[in-house]
């Protein structure tokens, strides 16, 4: 038998071993390095083993090329031209509200902002949390006189854990460690969390009152069932084995590859040739020199059939009598491929096109079909289409995503009229626009 990864393949069956089970995630005990002395502390993990984004990323989102492709049109589709600021403005009375971008020129504080914390770096980091898991973490460090905030870091998601709720259902700290797996307590961080229901106002007066410098906020889309960490959508893919599905047929593949004959031909060889070739010199042959020259013969007829150049090539045979029956000097059979027919690759599409689904990004847009079969990825109109709608389902995570936005602007006493979005990139043809796309303010 042979055994890839949890896929072990037989004579006649295929083993799928290490199939993961639901359990109930308890509150796991840790140690915090704190003045140089190691207490004890608690963090809700994020699975059984406290590393479900690690596992999730590195041991099946990494090994799958739909869903690899998918979050990447996910993210880049919800990051649009990049992070802008606009106001709504109503040229006539009763008129329609126009949403107009803003020059950042008019508004040297907020410029300098976004170019000290390179925000374009910031929001894309963001939203790649948002796009793989649901949820982002953001810290906030403040002025020394704590009335502004001046820098902000995006913590990656996979790295934050929560601190468990007290008794009025408030959660004080996030734990920060780049390596839940090796944990070692003096890599740990440990940052206060503010409850999302806050106000910037109250946020603002909570750091005085406690002396906080820095803390941590949290977006996510809304909690159904959940506590602490959301589970993710499109990751039904997982918990219902599709990813599995798409991610074993590569690595069945391989197994059958392996151990299956990749020669195009097998050629016999009868002795007559020999006898009949080189007459009574055979006999006079030791064991060795008929080996020699069989190799040499076989040599010369692999040469003959192998690479492109052997395309057309006919091999001679001669035909010897044998007590009245002819006997055939060289025979050469075709070996079967058993593999021509694609087999398992529509399984494949199948599990790719459910885990795209899942993600939310129509299959066209990426081009997605059966490798070797017609194509699936149908017309530019199509793509264009799926693209425009990918874009306005958009719509309301964008408004989630910009809540960091809305906390610095009401903390630093920006003007309040001032909103932030993403524009869309929307596409359109040629003939409507030389460059192919157009700027859309949602």
């Amino acid at each position: 038998m042979k055994n890839f990864k949890n896929i072990h393949v037989g004579k006649s069956a295929v083993v799928l071993t290490n199939v993961a089970q639901e359990q109930k995630v308890k509150a796991m005990p840790i140690k915090v390095n704190n003045a140089n002395a190691n207490v004890q502390d608690e963090i809700i993990p994020w699975g059984i083993d406290n590393l479900y984004p690690q596992n999730i990323y590195n041991k099946k989102f990494l090994f799958n090329g739909a869903a690899v492709g998918g979050i990447d049109v996910l993210k880049s589709t919800f990051y649009g031209n990049g992070f802008a600021l606009y106001k709504e403005t109503q040229p006539d009375v009763g008129g329609d509200i126009v949403k107009r971008r803003e020059l950042l020129s008019k508004h040297s504080e907020i410029q300098q902002f976004i170019r000290s914390n390179k925000l374009h770096r910031f929001w894309f980091g963001k939203l790649t949390d948002l796009s793989l898991f649901q949820i982002s973490f953001t810290e906030h460090v403040l002025s020394k006189n704590q009335d502004k905030i001046v820098l902000v870091k995006r913590h990656q998601a996979a790295n934050c854990r929560f601190m468990p709720m007290d008794e009025k259902g408030i959660i004080p700290f996030i734990y920060v460690n780049t390596d839940w797996q090796n944990y070692d307590p003096k890599y740990t961080v440990k940052i206060p969390f503010m409850n999302p229901e806050l106000t910037a106002v109250e946020i603002k007066q909570h750091c005085k009152d406690k002396r906080i410098f820095n803390f941590m906020t949290v977006t996510c889309y809304p909690l159904v069932t959940e506590s602490y960490y959301p589970q993710a959508d499109w990751h039904a893919v997982d918990r219902n084995g599709w990813m599995q599905v798409a991610n074993a047929v590569p690595e069945l593949k391989q197994a059958i590859f392996e151990n299956q004959l990749h020669f195009k031909y097998i050629v016999y060889v009868s002795d007559y040739y020999f006898e009949n070739y080189y007459k009574d010199e055979w006999d006079d042959f030791d064991a060795a020199k008929r080996q020699e020259m069989r190799e040499q013969l076989a040599t010369a007829i692999d040469d003959h059939m192998s690479g492109n150049k052997a395309g057309g090539r006919s091999l001679t045979s001669p035909i010897f009598e044998d007590g009245g029956k002819f006997v055939k000097g060289i025979e050469v059979h075709p070996i079967d491929n058993k593999l021509k027919d694609g087999s398992y690759l529509p399984d494949a599409s199948a599990a790719n096109s459910e885990i795209l689904f899942a993600i939310g990004v129509d299959p066209s847009i990426i081009g997605a079909g059966i490798p070797g079969s017609g194509s699936q990825s149908r017309s530019g109109s199509d793509k264009r289409e799926a693209y425009t709608i990918l874009s306005a389902r958009l719509t309301p995570k964008r408004h989630i995503a910009l809540d960091d936005w809305e906390l610095w602007r009401d903390f630093n006493g920006w003007d309040q009229d001032l909103e932030a979005t993403f524009p869309n990139v929307n596409l359109t043809t040629l003939d409507k626009n030389p460059d192919g796309a157009v700027e859309v303010i949602r």
